[in-house]
């Protein structure tokens, strides 16, 4: 627990935080790499590149300085950070080195001498908040190893099979090079994937969702190949027999277990965490009729899982709406506003009643875009949840 004193002291710190939070967090990172290169196997440095790694993590200082006296209020996102630091197989020892650097960005930026009460209070608070995470990771590592099928650490795998599904998009199976048992994953989870790509000096480790349902002998991601993705396009031109590393499965954005209903909105390649997600939905026997799925492509080429979408579609008879950007062959062309959404929701009875969970993932616009809408047709924010690929930033 905290003194007083100390709450305080970083409390007012926090004019300085708001104002220098990215200058700071961008200091800790150079620092960080420069005296660790080996953690350039743990980060993804594309994310250094462009900033939003260092804004993120900003974002969590500023916030966690904001609820020093309200330390519950930070739980979720405590969980959603944790879930992410699995997946990259972060340790209690990785604690210790950050915070060493941090500090030293703290004091490198806002210029601070050695014995100034800001970093006492600082190296006070930061040990506080690595403890949480240490413990909660912890409790998520052994819950992990207790599934059955279940493990610690990065497991073998291999690629089972590889299926085309767009000109830039692959879905790959991966099975347990062992043979072994795969353990029960929630809709929306994703996997942590290392891989050694030729071209990198680093092994890489990246993110991916889970886009199949749970229960089967193997895990399916589905991946576009960015322009300047390294994994993407290593996996893109790997073959079947290759090896990858993977952690449990792990992530918080999950079906609501207390809505009655559930509205899934794919934007192109977000299509993966909500397609588990509508597979748990149906495996879970909510009524078909409670389910709408609302897929947002390009056009009929680049739509994603169409066949299967399809199958799916009249096998089980769930609400199921397309719309294209350049094609008027959907339900709806162009972006996705408040009139069409409201249409839809009419036409099937869904109503902002506190009983329907919205779920969306995409590019951070259309992300943004429909937040605005749902929160327009009258939906609470505890009603609405999506999914950011990268660092963990709100919307």
């Amino acid at each position: 627990m905290l003194s007083q004193q100390t709450i305080e002291t970083v409390e007012s710190t926090i004019p300085l935080l708001a104002e220098h939070g990215q200058t700071i967090t961008q200091n800790f990172y150079g620092k960080l790499f420069a005296a660790h290169p080996e953690l350039k196997n743990v980060f993804n440095l594309n994310n250094q590149q462009d900033g939003n790694q260092s804004r993120a993590l900003a974002d969590a200082v500023f916030a966690y300085a904001n609820n020093l006296t309200n330390l519950e209020a930070l739980i979720p996102a405590v969980q959603r950070i944790a879930h992410k630091h699995i997946s990259l197989g972060v340790h209690p020892d990785h604690y210790p080195i950050v915070g060493k650097y941090l500090l030293s960005a703290i004091q490198d930026v806002l210029g601070l001498p050695d014995d100034h009460p800001a970093l006492t209070a600082w190296a006070e608070a930061y040990g506080q908040l690595a403890d949480i995470f240490i413990n909660t990771e912890e409790d998520l590592y052994q819950a992990s190893e207790e599934l059955d099928g279940g493990w610690r650490g990065f497991r073998e795998f291999v690629i089972d099979d590889i299926v085309a599904e767009t000109a830039d998009v692959k879905s790959f199976y991966l099975k347990p090079k062992d043979n072994g048992r795969i353990p029960a994953y929630k809709g929306g989870q994703y996997i942590g994937l290392k891989v050694s790509p030729e071209n990198s000096e680093f092994e890489q480790i990246r993110q991916y969702s889970l886009s199949g349902a749970s229960g089967c002998d193997h895990l399916r991601i589905t991946t576009k190949s960015e322009t300047n993705g390294l994994v993407s396009n290593h996996l893109h031109q790997s073959t079947k027999g290759t090896e990858v590393l993977i952690q449990v499965p792990s992530g918080v954005f999950n079906l609501d277990s207390n809505a009655k209903k559930h509205i899934f909105i794919a934007g192109g390649v977000g299509i993966t965490p909500v397609l588990s997600m509508l597979y748990e939905a149906l495996a879970n026997s909510v009524p078909a009729a409670d389910i709408l799925f609302i897929q947002c492509q390009r056009d009929q080429e680049y739509q994603i899982c169409k066949e299967e979408l399809a199958l799916l579609h009249k096998a089980t008879g769930f609400r199921y709406k397309t719309s294209f950007m350049d094609s008027d062959a959907g339900d709806h062309q162009g972006y996705l506003n408040t009139s069409i959404l409201n249409k839809w929701l009419t036409e099937y009875e869904f109503e902002a009643d506190g009983d329907t969970a919205v779920y969306f993932c995409g590019p951070k616009s259309f992300m943004l875009a429909l937040k605005q809408c749902y929160l327009t047709l009258g939906f609470a924010e505890e009603d609405i949840h999506y999914e950011s690929f990268g660092p963990t930033t709100a919307i």
